[in-house]
């Protein structure tokens, strides 16, 4: 999986989780890489175990160190700089993202699309309708184009930051 990490600045930093061995219900290994200008500029291996309710991590599997356990947070601090964690997609306006991805901004249930794919939208025009917090949102493009895709379907119930829809610039 595609982890994106964007400072304030919009730089960013791109992680592959490339391959997930599980070795035991108590030992798994990941493989990442880190990608920059679409070069992979590191590969490493991590080990995890879960030793009596407590986590350790290794890349050598000598020495080990305890970890807390984590809750997939959306912000992480790197010696002096804040990143903004992304998990399988860029969203729209960072890190030189296409402004035509239209993405949840909070746990939803899809309502209704008013579009298809082809159709031509204007910026400001309601593509969609999300329901959230007991509460219909319009979902509008952020650009004038035409509907490249559609990533979900009316019923679906997304997560925040899902990819909904891409709009391409006329």
């Amino acid at each position: 999986m595609r982890t994106y990490l964007i400072d304030d600045e919009g730089k960013e930093l791109i992680i592959d989780l490339t391959k997930t061995t599980v070795h035991s219900y108590d030992n798994v290994e990941y493989n990442y890489s880190t990608i920059q200008d679409n070069q992979v500029v590191n590969q490493q291996v991590v080990h995890v175990r879960k030793l009596c309710g407590q986590y350790f991590i290794s890349t050598d599997k000598v020495a080990w160190k305890k970890i807390p356990r984590q809750d997939l947070p959306s912000r992480m601090i790197n010696v002096d700089t804040v990143y903004n964690i992304f998990r399988g997609f860029k969203p729209s306006g960072l890190g030189g993202a296409d402004e035509g991805e239209l993405l949840t901004k909070m746990p939803g249930k899809v309502v209704k699309i008013n579009v298809e794919v082809g159709s031509q939208v204007k910026k400001g025009e309601a593509v969609l309708i999300l329901e959230a917090m007991k509460m219909e949102n319009e979902i509008k493009s952020g650009i004038d184009g035409i509907v490249k895709a559609i990533h979900v379907k009316v019923g679906d119930t997304l997560e925040e930051n899902v990819l909904m829809m891409e709009v391409e610039a006329n």
